[in-house]
């Protein structure tokens, strides 16, 4: 088959050949024989001599056809020319011709392969198309054509009898081949196995009463052939397993039975410790509130006393600062402790994102002004719905921290925008000693605080659950916050908080 393809291939690319070096040339003139009509199809389709010689035009497609019916008297081959506006109605195409125009027209194929039969006979059928050039043109402007384009195809019709006949001679030669290979594979084999095989089985028999003699309570009763034997043997040694396995999860079960008391009495004792720590932040709680009342009236007789007194302040002074920072942080353990025991509510309201960082950063002013420490805000004029007094404790929380990790004279720059349609997204800059990378997440922890380089001269800080109850406080507004920082280049806190809260899903914790 692919032999007799190749063929047609060939035979189209000649045909190809011929019919463009008569185009090129116009025409062939052959001597018009008497009583021979001429190209009906043509202008001016005769020449004649000035001797009174007549020579008639033959056109590529007349070529073609006489070609065609030479190779067919000849009982090669024979091939057609046709196209869809045909000038010839002979050359008019069949359903199968059309349908390969229109396919080679609207896509890249280029050649279609059929087998057909003209009575029992076998015949491959190649369709390939024919490209208008310019040479074209001199005979078919009137049908619209332009080159480059599909004019047409040419139908190639090779007889298979031959390459069938050599197909069954060559089956014939294979199949005799194949029964004498066969023949003598099936003779080594069987020599191979003899040597191989059988000796195999001896050993494996061998090995079987080797076996009965070493191990008790296996008994087999020997019975037909070798094969016999060792099936029985196998099925004997599988039941002996599964009695081992029986036996062995029993004394799996036994042994795991204290691990799973165990188990018990761990989750027992982790629910406990559940409980105790509910007792605990409830405790915490409890002895915040009781704390912070007392503290509150030590600080307002304190200012009394400041206002009144002529004297030194210095001890007054003293008093109100420590005052002040155990009042920080009793609302700090107490905040935390509703956050935990799930009591924290948020009182939502439209606040003004710019009048809110403004506030905060007049808030800590006077601390920032201790240390020379400049704020620069660049905020963007948007509108929240969160809880002002709580977005306003994270950022006063956030600036005080970079106040105290800034050096004197340091700047503070605070940038707030809209992220996206629905995101706030607010960055506290500073120019403090900066975070390693593997302290960036637990400082969000309670009571966790970074190591601080001695060289930087920042103190450390009271308990640091500060950015504990930021994280608690951003999340309950189903934000994130987090840090970015470079030793020596400072730290840059972010944190984003819907503009929008009830259009929000809480984020997962891993986020």
């Amino acid at each position: 088959m692919e032999q007799v393809r190749k063929q047609a291939t060939i035979l189209y690319n000649q045909i190809a050949v011929t019919r463009q070096w008569v185009a090129e040339h116009e025409a062939l003139l052959r001597k018009k024989r008497d009583g021979a009509s001429s190209n009906p199809f043509l202008h001016n389709a005769d020449v004649k001599l000035p001797d009174g010689t007549v020579f008639t035009k033959l056109t590529p497609s007349i070529v073609t056809t006489e070609l065609s019916d030479r190779a067919s008297r000849n009982g090669l081959y024979y091939f057609k020319l046709t196209n869809v506006n045909c000038l010839n109605p002979n050359n008019a195409p069949d359903k199968l011709e059309r349908d390969s125009i229109e396919t080679f027209q609207r896509s890249d194929e280029k050649e279609i392969f059929r087998v057909e039969y003209s009575g029992s006979k076998p015949i491959l059928r190649y369709i390939a198309p024919v490209y208008v050039t310019e040479d074209c043109l001199s005979c078919h402007s009137g049908q619209g054509y332009n080159p480059g384009e599909i004019g047409g195809c040419l139908s190639i019709f090779i007889p298979m009898d031959e390459a069938r006949k050599a197909v069954q001679k060559s089956g014939a030669v294979l199949f005799a081949g194949t029964l004498g290979f066969g023949a003598i594979l099936i003779g080594l084999l069987f020599v191979s196995t003899r040597s191989l095989l059988f000796s195999r089985i001896k050993e494996i028999r061998s090995s079987i009463d080797r076996i009965h003699l070493e191990k008790d309570g296996l008994s087999l009763t020997k019975k037909g052939d070798e094969l016999k034997e060792i099936s029985d043997f196998c099925y004997l040694i599988d039941e002996r397993l599964k009695e081992e396995h029986g036996q062995l999860e029993k004394r799996i079960r036994e042994a795991t039975k204290d691990f799973y008391q165990t188990k018990e009495n761990l989750e027992k004792a982790n629910r406990e410790l559940e409980n105790l720590n509910i007792a605990k932040s409830d405790f915490f709680s409890d002895i915040s509130h009781e704390l912070r009342t007392p503290l509150t009236n030590i600080k307002g007789a304190v200012d009394i006393l400041e206002r009144i007194s002529s004297n030194d302040p210095k001890y007054l002074n003293i008093i109100k600062r420590n005052s002040d920072h155990l009042i920080r942080l009793v609302v700090d353990l107490l905040d935390y402790s509703r956050i935990e025991a799930g009591h924290l509510e948020l009182k939502l309201e439209n606040t003004s994102l710019r009048q809110l960082v403004e506030d905060s950063v007049i808030a800590v002013e006077a601390e920032a002004q201790k240390k020379s420490v400049k704020f620069s805000v660049k905020v963007d004029e948007l509108i929240l719905n969160v809880d002002r007094d709580r977005i306003y404790q994270v950022l006063t929380n956030l600036f005080s921290n970079a106040i105290r990790y800034s050096p004197v004279d340091g700047s503070i720059l605070v940038q707030a925008g809209s992220l996206d349609e629905s995101l706030a997204v607010i960055s506290v800059h500073d120019e403090g000693p900066g975070i390693e990378e593997k302290y960036r997440e637990a400082i969000f922890r309670k009571f966790y605080q970074a190591p601080i380089p001695k060289e930087s001269g920042v103190r450390r800080g009271s308990s640091g659950i500060g950015l504990a109850i930021c994280r608690a406080l951003i999340e309950a507004h189903y934000g994130r916050i987090w840090v970015e920082s470079r030793i020596g280049s400072g730290s840059k806190f972010f944190f984003t908080v819907p503009r929008k809260l009830e259009n929000h899903a809480k984020p997962n914790s891993n986020s």
